[in-house]
């Protein structure tokens, strides 16, 4: 086993690594942070953020499964770009990886419909003429579809998916209704409100807005789980492989390039317990 640090590739895998380590930390973090009052620019950095680090995180994992499938030899640029950029397809593609180098992981891929709903959202945004030029898409456009809008779809799909599940019905809605009430009963009287929350609909009036303020810590909170429970996922399958092509098969290259990834790669309380990212 060679020396890795001069390695051919070595130093492009580990800038690569260092990067995707941040956009999805950054992606988490921005999650976390969104919300329809002085956070609305957090969703669309968690929707650059996370949809580019999942690509390219999973294209590293194809890149790994490439080298030990073919004698520690890295994917030509030609190879490279036919793993294209669809993310749906590419983690279908880790899916495969998974299988073939028979890998067995602690967290299998989150297929809940949360989950689901935040790919295709993340899907839907990476594409150029419905996510990420959303806003310019709609400039003087009668015709544009405001349900491709990235936070608008991003509620609706995500966000009153977390609200059903862990929210509505519960204890939880009760408290922030109440709560809502007794504020607007307090300060609703002489308080101007004026704001439009993730869907476009306006808010004028206290009681609405604290209930949204409500629902949205719930959407903070678990739209950041689902989504680190996605990344878990990737991250631990990348430091396996990376151990496999490393110390059982011998390709330098790939040393150390897992040691970015080692955070995600807890348990649930551990991603329920941080805000900010990388850890």
């Amino acid at each position: 086993m060679t020396e890795p640090y001069s390695t051919e590739g070595w130093l492009p895998l580990h800038r690569e690594a260092s990067l995707v380590n941040q956009l999805l930390g950054a992606g988490a973090t921005a999650i976390r942070r969104a919300n329809y009052a002085d956070g609305r620019g957090q969703y669309y950095v968690a929707f650059f953020t996370l949809s580019t680090g999942l690509e390219r995180l999973s294209k590293l994992i194809l890149v790994a499964d490439f080298a030990i499938k073919n004698d520690g030899s890295l994917p030509t640029q030609d190879k490279l770009k036919r793993f294209g950029h669809n993310l749906v397809s590419l983690l279908s593609a880790v899916e495969h990886t998974i299988k073939d180098n028979q890998l067995d992981l602690n967290y299998c891929r989150p297929s809940d419909d949360i989950s689901k709903a935040i790919v295709g959202c993340l899907q839907s945004f990476a594409n150029a003429k419905q996510g990420r030029y959303a806003n310019f898409n709609a400039l003087s456009n009668p015709e544009y579809d405001t349900n491709l809008e990235p936070m608008r779809k991003w509620w609706i799909d995500v966000g009153e998916t977390i609200l059903e599940k862990h929210f509505r019905g519960k204890r939880a809605e009760n408290k922030v209704r109440t709560n809502a009430r007794v504020i607007d009963q307090m300060i609703g009287s002489f308080t101007m409100v004026m704001h439009s929350n993730e869907i476009g609909d306006s808010m004028t009036d206290v009681e609405t807005a604290s209930v949204r303020t409500g629902e949205t810590e719930y959407v903070q909170r678990y739209g950041q789980f689902y989504v680190l429970s996605l990344i878990r996922w990737l991250s631990e399958t990348w430091c396996q492989l990376v151990r496999l092509a490393h110390y059982q098969k011998g390709y330098s290259v790939f040393s150390g390039h897992h040691e970015f990834f080692w955070p995600y790669t807890n348990d649930d309380r551990y991603l329920k317990s941080r805000k900010t990212w990388p850890a």
